[in-house]
């Protein structure tokens, strides 16, 4: 309870210094969804252009002096996926295509490298810069996971906004969940961000005990320290009461969930006991997780689904298969939530494993839709 009093009183003295939320949708597409089988094949022209504001392309990657590497020339250039990114804004022109740089799998160290090295960091930016205007690009986005350093990091953002600013280029960077890392200095991250998008999902191991990927707010049946950081309300609080500014925030949520195999498959509530992870879906191919269009595919229709309240999003059990997941009511909670208080946007990774062609049973996008639909009221 202290945690949204907090968050309440934090946001009311925003607004009232004249802040408005600009329903932001930041669809990240992971662009080796391109090469999946079957159903789970989603091109960068596939992406509906009209339900996305800003399309961040995952993933670029640094060369040690700086420069940007394309990461897979046959997928991103010959295949023309990151070009589809911008030929979405022939259909809507207010789109904003951004490079995301990094990614969880990307070597820290040569972040580190280019970070602590002004020639460096100039030659990341030049590069961005002439990436930009190449594929018809907005920005770029920094998803280092994770700095050591705030020094450095700072620095990097410092330069970086210097060099795009004048270009009309966006910066944006993926921060953790919680600012806690000794790396961030909030403050002056957002000093030099144009958009700070939260991985507010991840909160739970697929290891140990059932828990929801990204539930909007706490339950009794969790822990103190889990109530207090392991949902999306307490990642948007931390981060504010550290320094952020919340017009330049978004909330992440999560188009996937953590699936896990239960060790008493009549034991299935929140924290119930876990014998292993789920294995990789037939898209996605994650272990641990399944992507939206695979449990609408595969599991939806055969599964007991239950509406966890207090957490404001769903879980799914059928035999021992647990999945705690998002689905098109607790999108659009989040969604009016980012609203109520005019937050940046709602983030989502990744858009390409929404339930593309409908099965289950709301129409293609269904996860966008809701969003959207929330979104554009009073608009």
């Amino acid at each position: 309870m202290m945690l949204k009093v907090s968050f309440i009183l934090v946001v009311c003295s925003l607004t009232f210094q004249g802040i408005i939320a600009a329903n932001n949708v930041v669809c990240y597409y992971a662009s080796w969804g391109a090469s999946r089988p079957g159903n789970g094949k989603i091109t960068a022209k596939d992406i509906p252009a009209n339900l996305c504001t800003h399309v961040f392309y995952a993933f670029l990657g640094l060369n040690d002096d700086g420069s940007l590497l394309i990461m897979n020339e046959t997928l991103d250039v010959d295949l023309g996926n990151l070009k589809g990114i911008s030929d979405l804004k022939q259909i809507n022109p207010n789109l904003k295509a951004i490079f995301s740089v990094g990614g969880a799998a990307a070597d820290t160290a040569v972040f580190e490298s280019v970070a602590e090295d002004p020639e460096k960091r100039k030659n990341l930016a030049n590069s961005a810069i002439d990436l930009c205007k190449q594929y018809n690009y907005d920005g770029i986005d920094i998803d280092w996971e994770y700095p050591e350093i705030n020094a450095t990091f700072v620095a990097l953002l410092k330069d970086l906004k210097g060099y795009l600013e004048p270009h009309g280029l966006l910066l944006a960077a993926a921060v953790d969940q919680l600012p806690f890392n000794a790396a961030y200095d909030v403050r002056n991250m957002s000093k030099y961000l144009d958009i700070l998008n939260i991985m507010s999902y991840d909160f739970h191991s697929p290891y140990y005990q059932t828990g929801q990927n990204s539930p909007l707010y706490f339950t009794p049946k969790e822990g103190e320290w889990q109530r207090d950081n392991l949902n999306a309300n307490s990642s948007m609080v931390h981060w504010i009461q550290y320094g952020a500014t919340p017009e330049k925030m978004t909330m992440g949520c999560g188009f996937y969930g953590k699936a896990m195999i239960l060790a008493d498959p009549s034991k299935h509530d929140i924290m119930d006991p876990v014998a292993t992870a789920n294995s990789p879906g037939p898209y996605t191919d994650n272990i641990g997780t399944l992507g939206y269009n695979e449990i609408c595919e595969f599991h939806i229709n055969s599964s007991t689904v239950v509406w966890e309240d207090d957490q404001k999003v769903p879980y799914l059990y059928e035999d021992t298969l647990w999945v705690g997941y998002d689905d098109e009511r607790s999108v659009s909670l989040k969604a009016q939530y980012v609203k109520d208080h005019n937050l940046f946007g709602l983030m989502m990774w990744s858009v390409e494993t929404d339930d593309a062609y409908g099965y289950c049973g709301n129409g293609n996008w269904p996860l966008l839709n809701a969003i959207n639909k929330v979104m554009k009221e009073d608009l």
